[in-house]
């Protein structure tokens, strides 16, 4: 029986993730997902497009970044992650969170859902960020747990308060909980941590983070069992530093996140495209590069927790 689909694209060289090479094949588009892949005579499309040897790669996918800094609305910094093949992002409305509190999360949420990009929220973990400080508002582990019922929120975000998770801070902890509670994850944020500090953040769940600046501190992460989102940003740029530790037998631990990036930035250079770019300058070979953009982003944990496809 010979099945009807949406779109048969032909003629095109197509990334094979998992193996990590290009193979010119073909693609049977349904409903939006990809039906199958290779020649088939079982399978009849209600349009043909002949790709002409053009390669056809996954959605980039930023792991970690705060849409404030580029002083862009989200739908607004959706057009220009969207022109430069990004089609999902993990944010931290931190920013917002720590001036307007919960009215803040609503406005980026909502707002949100006025673009085709995909906007996933990890909830802030600190706000405000220290004890000492008072931008305006307080979130406490109450008033976060009601986001959890959002499908847009996966999770809790860089928990940056290493103290509140070693000395057992009850709100904190109650965080970190209830994000595992409700089958979300909670994101690490280990500046100039050692190796016995990284395993106090593994004993509660932790297993990715953003803050490694070498490639010693990211195979300490590694070793620690945890991913490794490569920042390369606006003000911090660690993706020279790290690379020549990414190899082929660890690559699947590393994907690419910007962190902070000026609207200015990403239309003068790029978004995670940049990232990539980057990587196979400095000798990472293309198929491997866009694999961690894209496959090793979607293995991480948030991702993997999200209703993505709901």
């Amino acid at each position: 029986m010979i099945k009807k689909v949406s779109l048969h694209i032909y003629n095109a060289q197509i990334l094979d993730v998992f193996n990590q090479k290009f193979e010119k094949t073909e693609l049977w588009i349904d409903k939006n997902l990809i039906y199958y892949r290779g020649k088939s005579n079982e399978l009849k499309a209600e349009k043909e497009f002949d790709a002409k040897g053009q390669y056809i790669i996954p959605g980039l996918i930023d792991a970690h970044l705060h849409i404030e800094s580029s002083l862009l609305a989200p739908s607004e910094l959706a057009k220009l992650e969207l022109k430069h093949g990004v089609t999902r992002i993990f944010a931290d409305p931190h920013e917002i969170g720590s001036v307007a509190g919960v009215s803040g999360l609503f406005y980026m949420i909502e707002e949100a859902r006025n673009t085709p990009l995909h906007i996933h929220y990890m909830l802030p973990s600190s706000v405000p960020a220290a004890p000492f400080e008072h931008a305006g508002a307080v979130l406490a582990a109450d008033a976060l747990k009601p986001f959890y019922g959002f499908p847009e929120v996966n999770g809790l975000a860089e928990v940056m308060d290493f103290p509140a998770v070693e000395n057992g801070d009850p709100d904190m902890l109650e965080k970190i909980r209830d994000a595992q509670a409700a089958g979300k994850h909670a994101d690490g944020h280990g500046a100039g941590l050692s190796r016995e500090q990284l395993a106090v953040y593994r004993s509660v769940g932790i297993d990715t983070d953003h803050e490694a600046t070498s490639g010693k501190e990211a195979l300490q992460r590694i070793q620690s069992g945890m991913k490794v989102f490569i920042r390369q940003g606006t003000v911090e740029q660690d993706e020279r530093a790290i690379l020549p530790v990414v190899r082929k037998n660890n690559q699947s631990y590393f994907s690419f996140c910007t962190d902070d990036k000026s609207a200015i930035d990403i239309e003068k250079e790029g978004s995670i495209d940049h990232n990539i770019n980057l990587a196979i300058k400095e000798g990472i070979p293309s198929e491997r590069a866009f694999t961690m953009a894209s496959y090793n982003a979607a293995q991480a944990p948030a991702f993997r927790k999200c209703r993505c496809f709901s």
